[in-house]
C-alpha cells in the first residue's frame, strides 16, 4: 500500500479574506478529524480513511508546509509559492491555513478564490507505524460496503493549498485521492483481501538466508551507531521514523537468531540415526512489491512521458529515507535531479544520477558491494547478483563496481565545501552526468564609438567563445588486510571516507599547481594561467606590489562580489609583517588587526576571515610561500567565477583479490587491493579575469 507522496483534497476548503490595509489571507481547513472518507485510487486501492486528532502535531512542529496552487502543477504558476508561511492552526475540525497571499497571483485565480470556487488539498506521507488498518471491517452506516478501514495516527505534511478539482461538487463526500492525478506512478493491483486465518507476516529481512541475515544485522548495528553519533540533538520526524524502523528490524533479526540457536541446541540432543534428519529451512523465494522504489522495471512499464518524473521522485524518496555519509548535501542532490539530470547530448546518458541512486542504493546492491570488497561475491544471492549486473550496466562505462551512492563523495558532496580546499568554496563548481564534457559560453566586450553624420558603422563585437571542459580520470589505490575486510561490516563507509580525503588532497594540490602541461586540471597558480603581474623589484616583494596587483585587474572583475586574494598562510604572514602601519590587512569591522591577536581561525573552507585592501583572503596550502624566488607565483587576485571546477558524478571501485609481495618468487601478503577512480577537471575560464603576482 502507498505510504509516500499521498494527496488528499477537501471541498469546500479555500477562502480568501480581506481586511482594510491588510493583504488578502488564504484561510481554510486542509483536513478534517474523525470523518470517514472514501479513497478510490488506482495506485492506493479502495478503502475508507479517517484522521485522528493530533496526527499532524509532530509534523507541523518540525516543518512548515509550502503553500502551492494545484500542488505546483499549474502550467501558468508552476511550483511558485503563492502564500507566505503564515500559521497552520489546528482546532476541533482539523488543521488549517491562515496565511497572507503573495503579490503577483493572476487576477483570475484571485477572483476564483474570493468566489469560493476552489477547494483545499494537501500532500503528505505516512511513517512506519503511523496508520492502523482494519481489513475485516463490518458493514455499518459509515461503511455500507464493508470496505477496509484505515486510521491515520501520524502524518508528515509537505505541502498544502488550493486546487481546482478537489472533489465532485455533486456529492457530500469531502475527500478524494488525487494521488493518481498529480503523482503518476506504476499501476498496482487492487488490495488483496487478507486470508481468513491471520498469521504473522515476516519482513523481507527475515526471508533472507542465514548468512545474509547476519550481514544485515551487522549493517543495521553499524548504521544505528553512525546515526546516533551524527544526530546529537532532537531528531527530525523522518530521522526518528528511520530509527524506529531500523531498531524494529534489528530486534526481529536478533529474535530470529535466538530461535536458530535454540533449535540448533535442541537438534544436537536428537540421536543421529536413519530415523532422524537434520532440520532444513525451506527455500523461500523473495519477491519485490509493486511499489518498491528501487524496482526500475515498474518505471519502464510507465508511459514514456511519465518515466522521467517517476525516476526523479523515486530517487528523492531514496535520498530522504537513507542515512548518508557525513557532509552529504540533500538540497544539492535535489537541485541536480530537478535541473541538471535530464539534459542529454549526443551519446550522453539521460538521468544518470537518478538511475545511479536507484541502482546503487538498493539494499541488495549494498549487500553485494560489501561481499565484493570482502572477496566473497560468489556467496551473493541471485537477487544481489541481478542488482550488481543492473548497476554495472546502468551506471558504469569503464568497468568496476559503482560505490553505493550513500558513500560516494562525488554525489553526496554536490555543492558542498570540502576540507581546506578553498577552490570548492570560492570558485565556480559545475557537476555533470551522462557525458564527459561541460561547455561554457564566454563573450568579450562590445566596443562603442562616435561617428560622423551618415558614416558607416563597423563591427564592435562581442566575440563569443565556447570552451569545452573534458573531465579526466583520477584514481587512488589502497591495500586492506583480509582480516579487516572480514571483521568490519562497515568497511564500505570507512574506505569511502578515506578515498574522499585523498580526493580532497589531490584536488587542492592540482587546482593550485596543475597536473602537467597537457593534462588538466590547470592550476590557478600555474604561471600564465591568469595574466602575470610581476613585482616592481627583482627578487623582492613589497606591500606596494599588492597595490599594483589590484590596479592591474580589470575594473569589472575586481568589483565583482566574490573578488578575492588567494595565497598560502606563510605568504599572508610575511606580507602582514611588511604592513608596519596595520593599514592594509584588516578583519571586517576592525580598523586594524590588534597586536597579539590571532591573525585567523582554522576554517574548513580555507576562508581566513582576514582582508587585504578590502578583499577576503583564501588560504591555499600548496601555494609557493617564498617571496624572494625568481618567477614564483605567490598571490592570485581574481574573480573566482573565472576558475571553473567540473565534476562528473560517480566513483567506481575494483578489487585486486590477492596482493603479492613482489619478490621472486612472489608470495601472497594476506591483503586485497582496492582501486578507486572518478573523473573531473578544472581550469581558468577567462585569463584576463585574474592576476598572478610573481616575483620578478
Amino acid at each position: 500500500m502507498e505510504r509516500d507522496n499521498l494527496i488528499r483534497a477537501i471541498f469546500p476548503g479555500a477562502e480568501l479574506r480581506s481586511e482594510a490595509d491588510e493583504a488578502p489571507r488564504l484561510v481554510g481547513h486542509f483536513a478534517r478529524f474523525n470523518e470517514w472518507n472514501l479513497i478510490d485510487s488506482v495506485s492506493e486501492g479502495r478503502f475508507l480513511e479517517r484522521i485522528d486528532p493530533g496526527a499532524f502535531t509532530k509534523s507541523l512542529a518540525a516543518r512548515t508546509p509550502k503553500i502551492l496552487f494545484n500542488h505546483g502543477k499549474d502550467p501558468e504558476i508552476g511550483n511558485k509559492i503563492i502564500a507566505a508561511s503564515g500559521s497552520f492552526p489546528v482546532d476541533d475540525i482539523g488543521p488549517g491555513i491562515d496565511a497572507p497571499v503573495l503579490d503577483g497571483l493572476p487576477p483570475l485565480l484571485m477572483s476564483g478564490l474570493r468566489a469560493g470556487q476552489y477547494g483545499m488539498s494537501y500532500r503528505f506521507s505516512i511513517p512506519k507505524g503511523g496508520d492502523v488498518w482494519d481489513h475485516k471491517a463490518t458493514r455499518s452506516d459509515h461503511n455500507p460496503d464493508g470496505l477496509p478501514e484505515r486510521t491515520i495516527r501520524e502524518a508528515m505534511v509537505f505541502e498544502a493549498g488550493p486546487v481546482t478539482w478537489p472533489a465532485d461538487s455533486g456529492t457530500d463526500i469531502a475527500v478524494r485521492s488525487l494521488t493518481d492525478l498529480y503523482s503518476p506512478r506504476p499501476p498496482v493491483a487492487p488490495p488483496i483481501e487478507p486470508p481468513k486465518e491471520t498469521k504473522p507476516v515476516s519482513t523481507d529481512s527475515l526471508k533472507l538466508s542465514v548468512v545474509d541475515q547476519e550481514a544485515r544485522i551487522s549493517e543495521l548495528e553499524a548504521g544505528l551507531k553512525r546515526q546516533a553519533e551524527e544526530e546529537t540533538g532532537i531528531p527530525s520526524v523522518e530521522s526518528q521514523a528511520r530509527w524506529d524502523a531500523d531498531t524494529k528490524e534489528l530486534t526481529d533479526l536478533r529474535a530470529a537468531r535466538a530461535v536458530r540457536v535454540q533449535r540448533a541446541a535442541f537438534l544436537q540432543s536428537i540421536p543421529d540415526d536413519a530415523g532422524h534428519r537434520e532440520y532444513t529451512a525451506p527455500n523461500v523465494i523473495r519477491t519485490k512489491s509493486a511499489d518498491d522504489i528501487y524496482d526500475l522495471r515498474a518505471v519502464e512499464n510507465l508511459p514514456f512521458e511519465d518515466r522521467r518524473q517517476a525516476l526523479r521522485d523515486n530517487a528523492m524518496r531514496s535520498v530522504e529515507t537513507s542515512t548518508l555519509a557525513p557532509g552529504a548535501n540533500k538540497d544539492g542532490l535535489a537541485y541536480f535531479l530537478d535541473n541538471r539530470d535530464h539534459m542529454p547530448k549526443d551519446g550522453d546518458q539521460d538521468q544518470e544520477l537518478a538511475k545511479r541512486i536507484l541502482l546503487t542504493g538498493s539494499p541488495a546492491y549494498k549487500r553485494f558491494f560489501n561481499k565484493y570488497l570482502a572477496g566473497i561475491e560468489r556467496a551473493a544471492t541471485p537477487e544481489e547478483q541481478r542488482a550488481a549486473a543492473l548497476a554495472v550496466t546502468g551506471t558504469t562505462t569503464t568497468g568496476g563496481y559503482a560505490v553505493p551512492y550513500v558513500f560516494d563523495p562525488t554525489i553526496i558532496r554536490i555543492g558542498a565545501h570540502t576540507a581546506v580546499n578553498p577552490y570548492r568554496a570560492a570558485c565556480r563548481v559545475e557537476t555533470i552526468s551522462g557525458g564527459n564534457n561541460w561547455r561554457a559560453v564566454t563573450a568579450g566586450a562590445i566596443t562603442a564609438k562616435w561617428d560622423a553624420e551618415a558614416a558607416a558603422s563597423v563591427e564592435g563585437g562581442p566575440t563569443f567563445g565556447q570552451p569545452t571542459f573534458t573531465v579526466q580520470r583520477a584514481d587512488a589505490f589502497a591495500t586492506v588486510s583480509i582480516e579487516t575486510l572480514q571483521d568490519r561490516p562497515d568497511i564500505t563507509g570507512e574506505l569511502s571516507l578515506i578515498f574522499g580525503e585523498a580526493k580532497d588532497t589531490l584536488e587542492e594540490n592540482s587546482f593550485t599547481l596543475g597536473a602537467g602541461t597537457t593534462v588538466y586540471p590547470q592550476g590557478m597558480f600555474l604561471s600564465g594561467a591568469f595574466t602575470v603581474q610581476s613585482t616592481a623589484t627583482n627578487d623582492v616583494t613589497a606591500i606596494a606590489d599588492l597595490l599594483l596587483l589590484e590596479a592591474a585587474l580589470p575594473l569589472r572583475e575586481r568589483q565583482s562580489p566574490g573578488a578575492a586574494m588567494f595565497m598560502s598562510r606563510s605568504t599572508q604572514r610575511q606580507l602582514e609583517a611588511l604592513d608596519t602601519t596595520g593599514y592594509y590587512f584588516k578583519r571586517p569591522g576592525q580598523i586594524s588587526i590588534p597586536l597579539g591577536m590571532p591573525l585567523q581561525s582554522n576554517s574548513p573552507t580555507g576562508n581566513t576571515g582576514t582582508q587585504v585592501l578590502g578583499y577576503p583572503i583564501w588560504e591555499v596550502p600548496s601555494a609557493v610561500s617564498t617571496l624572494t624566488t625568481d618567477a614564483a607565483v605567490i598571490v592570485v587576485f581574481c574573480n573566482p567565477r573565472n576558475y571553473v571546477i567540473v565534476d562528473r558524478i560517480g566513483m567506481n571501485v575494483e578489487v585486486v583479490p590477492l596482493m603479492l609481495n613482489g619478490a621472486t618468487p612472489s608470495f601472497p601478503t594476506g591483503q586485497r587491493g582496492v582501486y578507486c577512480y572518478w573523473r573531473g577537471t578544472a581550469r581558468v575560464l577567462y585569463a584576463d579575469g585574474g592576476r598572478q603576482l610573481d616575483v620578478n
